[in-house]
């Protein structure tokens, strides 16, 4: 590997080097996007193409660059360098050493590291390099403005300048560049003749106009953004050490700034003020609390903005469980009989992690990831257990007392790797949750894809339903491909992989939301189910109050052929009711977590109601459920629906519910058979 990067510091330091990067910028970081549509317009083999360099490989190639003693990289534009070539090829090589060690640590039947103390560096630093980002660049500045409005006046005092016009400078940057670059593209698409100092040029920005903009804080900004461009960064010595150009990565030329990337100028905003304190001993402290409350305080803005201001709980506890690792809980989300433990840390990957160190490594994984999905864990016993819950005033929080609880722990920075690293890292019992781990800036496009209770729920329950057979590199992929098609494994398949393709309905979205443009959500195939009845059926359930998500989530996870026959079923009873006149016809079937009865009634009194009660309850006891819904769908009303029925408690051995089950089955008409999701054999009553 020495070799490979000393080979790399040779080419980056050639003649001209700058201006060849500069042909890369526009080779493999370019996207047409059709602004009416607001989609990439680029062909898929080419925007997904792994052949383009990504963030790291070309800070990588600028970092090196920069350690020039003189002005040999910028002085001249070389004719035929082969540059390109040279540098696909380098990199290429260090990625398959990279690869080449993180195989020989890593045992794939167990999905588990081998026993030496560099086994979890060599695995993590291919993806901490390779990783797919997870943040848009739009999401920085917002996200940027409230993580750092508390730390204002010591950012004054010892940086010269506070969050909000470093956004603005920042954002300023980046349009600027952006501008000049669709004017450079639209004139190579016209056929002018352009040279690389040309493609050179558009990536400059004057400094003096930048200080005519923004005044005195412009000198401030570019002390903290940008690298010099020759004899800087000496102490970048091995791929994974630090790299000033990852750091502050404008590149300064004297009188202009070269911007090589205006997401990772956009990131350092997000990213590296944190890093400046947490160096001052006497206010690190106080910039890890601020870290905090912006986390959890912005997670439960997302939240309320899906679950609604009445189900989502800041700082909760349990008041009876003092000294008990699940004590408090950051953000609580009750909706129905589910309940989200979500554990907010604002604690990163380290730049020494980042390097590959394995101990690092393990102390930020434990710190940002382990401890809390285990404190997460143990918020879920207390809530089965029906401990007493309050809010951050004392107030009571009613909780199911049969919940279903997803342990969330959430991230104010991109874990590379986070998912992976899990599988093997986390000491999970058998019966044990699937953690989500996710990043606020994940969330917030969840959230805006899932904007529905019902659509992010079921999705959650997707991402953990197929948290150890499903694998990918980047959270988005896994949210593309159940936007596409419903995330669930096929029966016959033991392990899928998804690759970054699947993530372009989420690109393009968010890519639109980069542009500053107001693009239309796509819509998952859950919400485009033209099924008869089926879908009328859905419509009216997910704005049914919470108590009834459940009954929408069992559907959810019906293949298309089982729900066409739920539908035939349904039309079935409904013309029968209404030729026979027969008070009550209905038919049951199981789900994934219990059953589900439907009822179809002559009209829609209490007793008919009863009676659609009293055969789900039947059901629910023979077949030894805790969980089974009752639909009433009565044909003397126009809609669907005329009742909800959630029979929700544990089943227990009980001789007085098993005579009430033997007497609905001699007052209805009981068949009773095997039925396969996907194959569905209701049993008639």
């Amino acid at each position: 590997m020495d070799a490979i990067f000393e080979d790399l510091r040779s080419l980056a330091q050639s003649e001209g080097a700058l201006h060849d990067l500069s042909e890369i910028i526009y080779r493999d970081w370019v996207l047409n996007v059709d602004l009416h549509e607001g989609k990439v317009t680029d062909a898929p083999s080419e925007r997904w193409s792994s052949d383009k360099l990504n963030t790291n490989e070309l800070l990588l190639l600028l970092g090196l660059l920069v350690q020039a003693p003189d002005d040999r990289t910028y002085a001249t534009v070389e004719v035929g360098s082969g540059f390109a070539s040279k540098a696909d090829g380098l990199l290429r090589e260090l990625h398959d050493r990279i690869n080449a060690d993180a195989a020989a640590v890593f045992d794939p039947k167990s999905r588990k590291f081998l026993e030496k103390r560099e086994a979890l560096g060599m695995f993590a630093r291919e993806a901490i390099y390779y990783g797919a980002a997870s943040f848009y660049i739009h999401q920085f500045a917002k996200f940027a403005r409230h993580r750092f409005r508390a730390d204002g006046t010591w950012l004054l005092q010892n940086a010269g300048i506070s969050i909000r016009p470093m956004i603005e400078i920042a954002t300023f940057i980046a349009s600027q560049i952006t501008a000049q670059m669709d004017a450079t593209g639209r004139a190579r698409a016209a056929a002018e003749e352009l040279n690389k100092g040309d493609l050179t040029s558009s990536l400059l920005l004057p400094k003096a106009m930048l200080r005519k903009k923004f005044g005195f804080k412009v000198d401030k900004f570019i002390a903290k953004f940008a690298t010099p461009i020759q004899g800087a960064n000496p102490d970048f010595c091995t791929p994974f050490s630090v790299n000033a150009a990852f750091i502050a990565p404008l590149i300064d030329l004297g009188d202009h700034l070269y911007v090589p990337s205006q997401y990772r100028l956009m990131e350092s905003i997000y990213e590296s003020p944190f890093y400046w304190m947490v160096g001052d001993k006497a206010y690190c402290d106080k910039a890890a609390a601020n870290r905090g409350v912006f986390l959890e305080e912005t997670a439960a803005h997302v939240m309320r903005k899906v679950f609604g201001e009445e189900n989502v709980f800041l700082n909760a506890r349990f008041p009876d469980a003092a000294g008990h690792k699940g004590e408090e809980i950051d953000v609580l989300v009750r909706y129905g009989e589910f309940v989200l433990v979500v554990q907010a840390k604002s604690k990163r990957i380290t730049l020494k992690a980042r390097a590959g160190d394995p101990e690092a490594l393990r102390m930020d994984f434990k710190g940002a990831i382990k401890d809390p999905f285990e404190q997460a864990l143990a918020s879920g016993e207390l809530i089965k257990a029906c401990a007493k819950c309050v809010d951050a005033d004392g107030a009571i929080i009613r909780l199911p007392k049969l919940p279903r609880v997803f342990p969330i722990v959430l991230l104010s920075d991109m874990f590379p790797a986070a998912t992976n690293l899990s599988r093997s890292m986390l000491d999970r019992k058998e019966g044990d949750p699937a953690p989500v781990i996710w990043d606020i800036g994940f969330l917030d496009c969840a959230s805006r894809l899932l904007p529905s209770p019902i659509e992010m729920l079921f999705y959650l329950k997707a991402r953990g339903d197929g948290f150890d057979c499903i694998v990918s590199d980047s959270e988005h992929n896994y949210l593309g491909y159940h936007i596409r098609a419903k995330l669930a494994l096929p029966p016959e398949v033991g392990l899928m992989v998804i690759e970054r393709d699947f993530a372009t309905v989420v690109d393009d979205y968010m890519i639109s939301a980069d542009l500053g443009l107001e693009p239309m959500r796509p819509k998952g195939v859950l919400e485009t189910i033209a099924v008869p009845v089926i879908a009328e059926l859905l419509s009216e359930l997910r704005n049914a109050p919470p108590e009834i998500a459940a009954v929408v989530i069992e559907l959810y996870e019906f293949s298309g052929a089982a729900l066409e026959e739920v539908g035939s079923n349904i039309a079935m009873l409904r013309n029968e009711v209404a030729k026979t006149r027969k008070p009550i016809k209905a038919f049951s079937l199981p789900t994934a977590s219990g059953g589900l009865t439907y009822a179809v009634t002559l009209d829609a009194s209490e007793r008919s109601h009863a009676a659609a009660a009293a055969i789900g309850r039947k059901h629910k006891y023979e077949t030894k459920s805790d969980r089974w819904y009752v639909i009433v769908d009565s044909i003397s009303t126009e809609g669907p629906i005329d009742g909800l029925l959630p029979l929700v408690w544990p089943w227990v051995e009980d001789a007085d519910e098993a005579d009430r089950a033997a007497q609905v089955a001699r007052m209805f008409r009981s068949q009773r058979e095997e039925i396969l999701i996907g194959a569905t054999k209701p049993q008639h009553d």
